[in-house]
């Protein structure tokens, strides 16, 4: 389907619940009649579970888990650069899994978080009141959040305002400008207070989901990029149920970034940080190295190994388009999917 922790055993724990077992099937005649043990098997299983197999998953009590991976970011989310999302890669790797993909192109971190449900959306419309089923203008936003400046494409996302369920849209206007409204799905004459919370559907929906959190690329380059990141994403990993599953991917460098520029330290930096703040649930965006290469059948170039040893992917994983100096293309974001897959197995996510 798509959509566009672990535990560690105390030493003996197993070995302790089986003797344990053993003992009450033995010793059941002094203790308790033969049958009633028998019919008690799932109660016993249950008290003493059975140990696992070599090789066998542990189960996991309670209800069944969201199996969905929703994966939230800006234009390398969509997998922009090549013709597939590397979340739908990643599915292809874990089949049966649900997979939602959320990117907006040329978006902030804060704005991301937004539509992942992190950070609250603040609103006020014209009127301060449903009026039927007319699209009302919204005279007030907290933040932009399907806002970009790449495109003038409309961009919308459903949810409920004021206990009204309704879409809210963005548009841009003849002259360059936008205008976002709100559309309630049926009629209504509800009151909407300034700065009334808008409650995104799908971020109330995918809160169970294991997340994967691509922010920052386009952060780069300002004073208040680290803190801007990692603020965003503070949010977004607070927002998800508990327990948490997520990661964290870090930032892809830029063409033109390579060792000894300054935004080359600045991602470096920020990778740095990202890392030690998020720790197993950090996926790296380091260069491919000879193996991950070697997986996915590829060869590297004269040029290749160049880029590789100045810290960056290298041109045979970057478009054919050489003004696109930000984007991976299919092989590129196939490392990245490889990567992500390991960690959601390595995680148990």
């Amino acid at each position: 389907m798509n959509q566009n922790h672990h535990t560690k055993s105390e030493a003996g724990g197993p070995d302790y619940f089986f003797s344990r077992r053993r003992f009450f099937r033995q010793s059941g005649a002094a203790l308790i009649a033969t049958g009633f043990l028998t019919s008690c098997e799932g109660i016993l299983n249950d008290i003493l579970p059975k140990k696992n197999q070599p090789g066998e998953e542990p189960q996991a009590a309670g209800p069944k888990r969201d199996q969905t991976l929703a994966f939230f970011g800006d234009s390398l989310t969509i997998g922009a650069g090549g013709s597939t999302p590397y979340g739908q890669m990643v599915g292809t790797a874990l089949a049966g899994r649900p997979v939602v993909n959320d990117g907006i192109v040329g978006q902030i971190a804060l704005s991301i978080a937004i539509r992942q449900g992190g950070t609250p959306l603040k609103l006020s419309v014209e009127g301060d009141k449903f009026d039927g089923t007319k699209p009302l203008r919204v005279t007030k936003l907290s933040n932009e959040f399907l806002s970009t400046p790449i495109n003038n494409n409309t961009y919308s996302r459903t949810g409920t305002l004021a206990g009204v369920k309704c879409t809210i849209t963005r548009k841009v206007n003849g002259d360059g400008g936008e205008n976002y409204t709100i559309t309630p799905e049926s009629t209504s004459a509800a009151a909407i207070p300034a700065d009334s919370e808008f409650i995104l559907e799908d971020s109330a929906r995918l809160k169970s989901a294991t997340q994967i959190l691509w922010y920052g690329r386009n952060n780069i380059g300002r004073v208040t990029a680290e803190d801007d990141i990692i603020s965003a994403l503070d949010s977004s990993i607070a927002y998800i149920s508990e327990p948490a599953r997520y990661l964290v991917l870090g930032v892809l460098l830029a063409v033109p970034e390579n060792k000894g520029t300054e935004n080359y330290d600045q991602v470096t930096r920020i990778n740095n940080k990202l890392a030690s703040k998020y720790g197993d649930s950090f996926v790296p965006m380091t260069p491919p190295t000879e193996e991950e290469m070697a997986a996915i059948n590829y060869t590297p170039t004269s040029q290749d190994l160049k880029d590789l040893e100045k810290g960056n992917f290298p041109t045979g994983m970057r478009p054919d388009d050489q003004t696109d100096k930000i984007h991976i293309n299919d092989k590129g974001y196939q490392i990245i999917a490889n990567r992500v897959a390991a960690k959601i197995k390595a995680l148990r996510y």
